[in-house]
């Protein structure tokens, strides 16, 4: 069996309650959307990065005492690195910002390698 990453969309912005599209991959209905706003199922987005390994793919920053580590391809990619004061800055953040997905991946806390 093959191992493939799980995405972590844990945000709100990555389900649209007032209306389903049919998935860009297989074509079937859903409310989940991507970073891009695309309408995808999350299964769908997990299994196209794991059969497109060499599509430019986003990575967490390297920490101390955290390695760094593939967080998806730049099409479909996770929320990202979710430490506890990430996740608080997340919820106290200015809700004037722009949506993550408007951001350069420096200001969401992802890079490139």
């Amino acid at each position: 069996m093959v191992s493939v990453p799980l995405l972590d969309w844990g945000d709100s912005s990555h389900f649209d309650a007032r209306a389903t599209r049919p998935c860009c991959l297989c074509g079937k209905p859903t409310p989940m959307r991507s970073h891009a706003d695309e309408a995808v199922h999350k299964v769908c987005a997990e299994e196209w990065n794991a059969a497109h390994p060499d599509e430019p793919r986003r990575y967490t920053p390297p920490a101390p005492g955290r390695t760094q580590h593939d967080v998806g391809t730049w099409r479909f990619h996770n929320d990202g690195p979710t430490t506890a004061h990430l996740r608080a800055a997340a919820v106290t953040r200015d809700s004037t910002q722009r949506p993550a997905s408007d951001r350069g991946a420096e200001q969401c806390g992802l890079f490139a390698a």
